[in-house]
């Protein structure tokens, strides 16, 4: 039994990575050609993928949005979780980034289940909401920029089926989240939205110190 979490230092982090990891050739390979990626920083990390992929396969998902692709590791983990009808609508501002992101999913074999939109995430949001898409998709990750959080999770709210799944990446901000000598935007918007899942009645929620931190909040039903 645990009081509390454990600090993940370099021991047990080689461990964790060395005897829990279910990670595909073509991921690690994309995991391991970021490494040095000036902003290699921005790829989810596996272990996380890992548990998104967990939570699709519990929830039966079929229907998945992505706020922030990068050069999509997470995209492609979450479309090998899926059944061969599932879909990923994966939303980036890079075309660049989503240029090589599709380059992996083509030869992940997921290019199938993955359709890509460029273009800011909340104008991305919006139109699918305007289409008619409110209340039909069963998980939303977010791993965007964090100013823009609050409003994506709004926009998620609204795209979720009651039962679905709201993820958001980063919440611990590297620990700056706790410092309130950092007052960024970024860490300000990341406390912003904390506050609003601690006290917000729509949803169940909890915090997890994996990765960077990952919220999970589950549309309640009416």
């Amino acid at each position: 039994m645990s009081r509390r979490t454990i600090q993940l230092d370099a021991p047990v982090h080689e461990w964790l990575m060395a005897h829990t990891l279910r990670e595909v050739p073509i991921m690690r390979e994309l995991r391991e050609a970021m490494e040095d990626h000036p902003e290699g920083e921005m790829q989810t990390s596996p272990e996380q993928v890992q548990l998104l992929g967990v939570l699709l396969k519990t929830m039966q998902a079929r229907r998945v949005i992505e706020v922030g692709v990068f050069t999509g590791y997470s995209a492609m983990g979450m479309a090998m979780a899926l059944p061969d009808d599932g879909v990923v609508v994966a939303c980036d501002l890079d075309p660049q980034h989503m240029a090589v992101a599709q380059s992996w999913w083509d030869r992940g074999g997921v290019s199938d289940r993955i359709i890509p939109r460029v273009g800011p995430a909340a104008e991305s949001l919006a139109a699918m909401i305007e289409a008619g898409e409110a209340g039909t998709y069963d998980f939303i990750y977010v791993d965007a920029d964090k100013e823009g959080y609050p409003s994506y999770y709004e926009q998620g709210l609204e795209l979720l089926r009651p039962g679905g799944l709201l993820t958001f990446d980063n919440m611990l901000r590297g620990g700056r989240v706790a410092d309130p000598e950092v007052n960024d935007e970024s860490t300000v918007a990341t406390r912003e939205l904390a506050a609003k899942l601690l006290e917000d009645d729509r949803v169940e929620y909890s915090l997890n110190p994996i990765g960077d931190g990952l919220a999970i909040a589950m549309l309640k039903h009416a």
